[in-house]
């Protein structure tokens, strides 16, 4: 019997929801983070890592004359930073400059700049020549870099329209962009990536306007791009060149030199040339300098998930299929599959499934760096719900333990599940995905967030006290054990959580020995790495306090994120979280 759509069920599920014990990290609120309520719409968010296990959200916005993008930055603990402006930042600082703009600027991508800030893209409508691809870069501390342009530096203002961008961080602080491109006609649409420098200057190296990745006859539509690990990119497409069969998949590598690697084919190396249509493309790094690339395909007539990896060398990977790995084939259509890395040479994959006749459901699959599907996961993937609704819209993030975090919208709300890198579902959240708010407003486009070790961050627009959509945000905490936890016991210790909690000054730690023993009392980061140490030696029985002013070994503050109180006895691990606001 199938369960229930979440209309039916969601009364019930919001009693359940709101006397659940909630995740340590409690305040975040349980109705979630509003991160922008400006008037008009604020639609279309994307986020990444601020470093410290929080995220910078940005998204396209109304409130001015024409859209504009803005952004913000939630903490790790699920405050809004103070030092950015309420309702977010501004990225085009001076939009009454645009009011004269044939549009506005819409379809942001985002990138961390590996120093807790972010470069934004978009696609500009400003020229009357047709769309451009611009860019900005927000720092940590909410204020748009100074050394780039008010309104955003312009990677691409070629005649035709530029549009649909997509952004990887080139590991340096700035970032390498790809989009499609119809400076020639607009029935002849081309790939072409720029590569924009932390300093706010296009790479030099690199021709105006952007290199061309593939330029061949007809249409290459739906870049997305992913590093090479080297400074440079790979970027995959679907490619309806006339000598092909059909519609393929392609993929090509850009050099950070600003060159197209010379041992790839010009325009392109394909990745399948199966009969019928291959389309839709994602793309994740195999790390090892190549990618996994997976697809909708349909050579067989309904659509199934496939998926390739391709080498640095442009070679497909010993013990991958030619024309690429069937990921499931199940007897009905699957559709727009997305993928992260499993940590290791594979990738987990994702996507839309309609074999149980009624509407589409998301399934997952972990594809191994030797081509094959992982033998410990289902045949044609597990499903992360059972539910009636029809689940469109979906992210997925890793969750640094070989397992994955999803999001989908469903019937005007948002789930996020967690899948194992064993294949089973997280047996703390609900079998048909976990709500981010439990509210009957209409929730849609959410998007993920990497948060600390194990966890993720899920944003996402939301009509809540009226017709306008604001932006929302809220923490989905994984029953991962962290890296700084043995599996041992917690033998006779009694370790009251940190207070404070969250802490914008000293934290307090109590614990109690049921007798004398051998302690280590330290704080961790949420990657395991330590902190401080607090206290290490014999203690004697009984109660004992120790505090941490939320400094490191060498005395400099940190920032704010989770951290891990760990404490030892005797070979027993006790861990506690705390997070620090600022």
């Amino acid at each position: 019997m199938r369960s229930l759509s979440p209309l039916v069920v969601l009364a019930c599920l919001l009693v359940v929801e709101l006397v659940a014990p909630r995740p340590a990290l409690a305040v975040w609120p349980a109705l979630g983070r509003e991160i922008a309520a400006a008037i008009k719409n604020q639609e279309r968010p994307k986020a990444t890592t601020d470093g410290a296990a929080g995220a910078i959200v940005v998204w396209q916005d109304a409130r001015d004359l024409r859209l504009n993008i803005f952004a913000r930055r939630v903490l790790a603990a699920g405050e809004l930073d103070p030092s950015w402006p309420i309702d977010g930042r501004a990225l085009l600082a001076d939009p009454a400059a645009l009011e004269t703009a044939v549009d506005g600027q819409e379809l942001p991508v985002i990138a961390s700049d590996g120093t807790g800030g972010a470069i934004v893209a978009w696609q500009d409508g400003r020229s009357a020549g047709g769309l451009d691809i611009f860019a900005q870069h927000v720092l940590r501390s909410g204020v748009v870099d100074p050394a780039w342009p008010a309104n955003g530096r312009a990677l691409c203002t070629a005649r035709g329209a530029q549009d649909n961008p997509a952004i990887v961080s080139d590991g340096a602080g700035g970032a390498i962009v790809t989009w499609m491109d119809r400076r020639g006609t607009f029935t002849d649409v081309d790939i072409f990536a720029q590569h924009v420098l932390a300093s706010g200057v296009v790479d030099p190296r690199w021709p105006v306007d952007g290199v061309a990745l593939s330029t061949a006859p007809a249409l290459q539509l739906s870049p997305n791009i992913t590093s090479d690990g080297s400074g440079g990119a790979i970027v995959t497409w679907s490619d309806f060149r006339p000598a092909a069969s059909a519609i393929d998949v392609y993929a090509q590598h850009v050099l950070n030199a600003g060159v197209v690697d010379p041992a790839w084919p010009v325009n392109g190396r394909a990745l399948t040339l199966a009969p019928g249509t291959q389309i839709d493309p994602t793309i994740v790094s195999d790390n090892a300098h190549g990618a996994i690339v997976s697809w909708e395909d349909q050579r067989d007539g309904p659509s199934h998930i496939f998926a390739q990896r391709v080498l640095g060398s442009s070679a497909i990977a010993p013990g991958w299929p030619a024309n690429g790995l069937a990921v499931c084939v199940s007897t009905d259509d699957e559709v727009h599959p997305l993928l992260t890395s499993d940590g290791a040479s594979g990738a987990i994959i994702t996507w839309r499934d309609a074999r149980s006749g009624l509407n589409h459901n998301p399934f997952a699959q972990h594809v191994l760096g030797t081509g094959s599907v992982d033998p410990g996961w289902p045949v044609n993937g597990r499903a992360l719900t059972s539910s009636s609704g029809e689940q469109v819209a979906a992210a997925i993030v890793g969750d640094g333990a070989a397992g994955a975090i999803i999001s989908w919208e469903e019937d005007s709300f948002v789930f996020v599940n967690h899948i194992l890198g064993s294949g089973t579902l997280d047996p703390t959240f609900p079998v048909n995905g976990r709500f981010v708010r439990l509210l009957l407003t209409f929730q849609h486009n959410p998007d993920l967030a990497a948060s600390g070790a194990h966890n993720a961050i899920v944003v996402w627009s939301d009509a809540d006290t009226d017709q306008d959509f604001n932006i929302y945000g809220q923490l989905a905490e994984t029953s991962i054990t962290l890296a700084v936890d043995p599996p041992t016991p917690t033998a006779d210790i009694a370790f009251a959580p940190p207070a404070p909690n969250p802490a914008i000054g000293a934290v307090t730690m109590r614990f109690t020995l049921s007798h004398a023993a051998n302690v280590s009392l330290a704080i961790f980061d949420p990657a395991g790495r330590r902190v401080r140490a607090l206290a290490s030696g014999t203690q004697s029985e009984g109660e004992h306090i120790f505090t941490w002013d939320l400094r490191d070994e060498s005395g400099r503050a940190t920032g704010a994120g989770v951290f891990l109180a760990r404490l030892e006895v005797e070979g027993h691990v006790v861990t506690r979280k705390l997070a620090k606001l600022k």
